[in-house]
């Protein structure tokens, strides 16, 4: 029950006033928050993005040293990981787990020791991408990637035309 000026409780007036709830306050709540959040988190993304991308072109850009290039840079890599190419030259030697030999570019030979076991198509002779760092003098390798070539040769070019199908066409059957 409301009360009116000068009434009291006991009063037996009949006479009622009615008092208005009080309005609801809805606050709207925005759905990302507040504007500064929203730039902090902006800010923050198209940093991600940019450094990303940064990386990702560094890292394309320059895939591999040659190892010219690499002895020439020897002093500025460090202990730096990076990756070097070359020619595995002949004097190819294994021991337990390493591998020793050397490689060679450009008129510039790298002696290599790489600590896992080598691919199977490593050999002398063929072009290899090594992945380590440089320790002393030699280049001290965890991962050997062979290079292969763009062109391929078969080994038995005849072996698969022999069992093609035959086909007829109007000047007679070809294989």
């Amino acid at each position: 029950m409301a009360l009116t000026t000068g009434e009291s409780p006991d009063s037996t007036s009949t006479a009622r006033v009615a008092v208005p709830p009080a309005p609801r306050v809805v606050r709207r709540r925005r759905v990302l928050g507040s504007r500064r959040r929203q730039i902090v988190a902006g800010v923050v993304i198209v940093g991600a993005v940019a450094f990303l991308i940064f990386q990702g072109l560094s890292n394309a850009t320059e895939y591999f040293l040659t190892a010219d290039q690499a002895v020439a840079q020897r002093a500025h890599l460090g202990t730096k990981q990076f990756r070097i190419e070359g020619t595995v030259e002949q004097n190819v030697r294994q021991a337990d787990r390493l591998t020793d030999f050397s490689i060679y570019a450009n008129g510039v030979s790298v002696a290599v020791v790489d600590s896992n076991d080598p691919p199977q198509l490593f050999r002398p002779g063929i072009p290899v991408v090594l992945e380590g760092h440089w320790s002393g003098a030699v280049f001290s390798s965890d991962l050997i990637m062979v290079k292969h070539s763009a062109s391929y040769t078969e080994a038995h070019p005849d072996r698969l035309k022999s069992q093609l199908p035959t086909t007829t066409t109007p000047g007679g059957p070809t294989s």
